[in-house]
């Protein structure tokens, strides 16, 4: 039983794609950082912990639901095959059937919209729009006819989504007002984020291609999308001169972005474990970038 259990856990886990939902949590605590800095050294209010759990959860949610709507709907359309380098799909494993996975997907946007109601009730109407928004990019981003991700639009959709969205809609969330010095914090975690996806993107060069699904990394070939790599790693680390909240702690973390894109660099196409360490590398990075920047927040 325990031994069953376990697989039903791995299989969820893995479905789920459990290793990148630290990006969310990178956000989310990047955004309550700047929040308990603004209210509670600037003002002296304090920061509401419950709040920031449901938006934590609600974001969690809704990044589940694209990561199985991803699942579904290329397992569907034939993207995912035995070609793909990356780590093995539910649908296109058979481990799932496509409508299980679709009425999972149905469960976590409800669970999503539900916590989504809170933040309706604390933040206004306007945040009522922005749900509106993430739901349908769950769907636009791998579904319909011309999914975000085939047009090249998946890079800038998590940059975004993650970087201006997540970090800006939950910080005016805590505080009530929005604050221009969001801005490069907001760009720099998204554009790391975006490195995320172009590295999963670059490994699936060649059987997006043939599947017709025309990323970004398909449009302009992997040298370039290697270089793009490089610039969307190194230019956060550029901008920390310029960063109204002074998070030096984070160019600790330069070599390690240096050491990824030099290792991406040299990395060949065919070689699909070495994209999918590097991809777990660069969510570390995200991560650690987080908490560096929190605590360069709690010691000004």
């Amino acid at each position: 039983m325990s031994l069953k259990l376990t697989s039903i856990f791995a299989l969820v886990w893995n479905t789920s794609r459990g290793k990148t939902l630290a990006v969310t949590l990178a956000v989310i605590l990047l955004s309550q950082s700047l929040a308990w800095h603004d209210m509670t050294l600037l003002h002296n209010k304090p920061l509401d912990y419950f709040l920031a759990t449901i938006i934590l959860i609600c974001c969690l949610l809704l990044q589940i639901s694209v990561n199985l709507a991803n699942d579904y709907f290329d397992g569907l359309s034939g993207i995912d095959n035995p070609q793909r380098l990356g780590p093995q799909r539910a649908i296109q494993a058979g481990l799932v059937k496509p409508t299980t996975m679709r009425n999972t997907i149905f469960i976590t946007v409800i669970l999503a919209c539900l916590c989504g109601l809170y933040l309706i009730f604390k933040g206004g109407l306007s945040f009522f729009f922005l749900g509106l928004l993430s739901l349908f990019g769950v769907y636009a981003y791998s579904g319909g006819k011309k999914p975000l991700a085939s047009l090249g639009l998946g890079e800038l959709a998590v940059f975004l989504y993650f970087g201006y969205l997540g970090v800006m809609a939950s910080y005016v969330l805590q505080t009530g007002s929005f604050n221009n010095h969001l801005l490069l914090p907001a760009t720099q975690i998204g554009l790391l984020i975006s490195a995320i996806m172009l590295v999963n993107n670059i490994r699936d060069i060649d059987s997006d291609k043939a599947a017709g699904k025309k990323t970004l990394a398909v449009r302009i070939g992997h040298s370039r999308a290697k270089k793009l790599y490089g610039c969307l790693v190194t230019l956060p680390f550029l901008l920390i001169i310029f960063d109204y909240y002074q998070p030096y702690f984070n160019f600790l973390l330069l070599p390690a972005g240096l050491y990824l894109c030099i290792k991406l660099q040299q990395t060949e196409r065919s070689q699909g474990e070495l994209f999918n360490r590097y991809l777990g590398q660069t969510s570390a990075l995200v991560l650690a970038w987080s908490l560096l920047y929190s605590s360069s927040l709690m010691l000004n």
